[in-house]
């Protein structure tokens, strides 16, 4: 995430900041249907720096019977960006697989299984305050299996530089807990080449035309 660009950047916060949302369901007769969604505001930062509104669907439970119940995918999520906001890693433990993959495109490998993963998440926490929170711009609720999800963090309300990110979860229930199987965060880069990049890109596909045999090196 971009949190990872501010550790490693040595930046630092302090207050704590978080949407939460209500998870019910409605009962009708022995089995239980999910409750019609609601709708909520979640704020979003433009791109000039003025905050604006966007409605997004709020968090659902889905209900297989009176003693099972299951948080959707968007619940999961929602609650794992909230742990972290909160600092409180305990709390996402159980929102992760065993076998969990989480992969940051800042780091040159991913993190694998739950311990791993949440070994990075309290040096995260242990070396920023809670006035760094993790703000969802938008979030997607269609898909059975998998999130994405849009956001942006901000210092005391205020939007933080270099700070816009976008990430994706797929998820599966076991063991009667929806829980992210696996994670992948790609993060606004600090220094931004522009049409540089493109001719990179340009020169490299040109080597690789003219001499096959590199692409053996990627």
């Amino acid at each position: 995430n971009v949190y990872h660009w501010l550790f490693l950047n040595n930046n630092s916060a302090s207050s704590p900041l978080f949407l939460s949302c209500c998870i019910d369901s409605v009962k009708y007769g022995s089995f239980a249907l999910p409750k019609p969604e609601r709708r909520s505001k979640w704020r979003v930062v433009d791109g000039v720096g003025e905050k604006q509104s966007v409605t997004t669907l709020a968090a659902t439970t889905t209900s297989f019977d009176d003693n099972d119940v299951v948080d959707s995918n968007s619940a999961v999520v929602r609650n794992f960006y909230g742990g972290i906001n909160a600092h409180d890693v305990d709390s996402v433990e159980y929102l992760m697989a065993e076998n969990c993959v989480y992969e940051d495109l800042v780091f040159p490998r991913p993190f694998v299984g739950r311990k791993e993963i949440l070994e990075f998440f309290k040096k995260f926490t242990n070396s920023t305050s809670k006035g760094l929170q993790f703000v969802i711009d938008d979030l997607s609720t269609e898909d059975s299996s998998s999130v994405g999800v849009i956001w942006h963090l901000e210092w005391k309300g205020k939007p933080f530089p270099f700070s816009k990110g976008c990430s994706f979860y797929r998820l599966e229930v076991i063991n009667g807990k929806r829980q992210i199987t696996y994670g992948r965060d790609c993060v606004e880069p600090a220094i931004k080449p522009g049409d540089a990049a493109l001719a990179a890109i340009r020169s490299v596909t040109w080597l690789l035309q003219q001499f096959p045999q590199l692409a053996n090196w990627l």
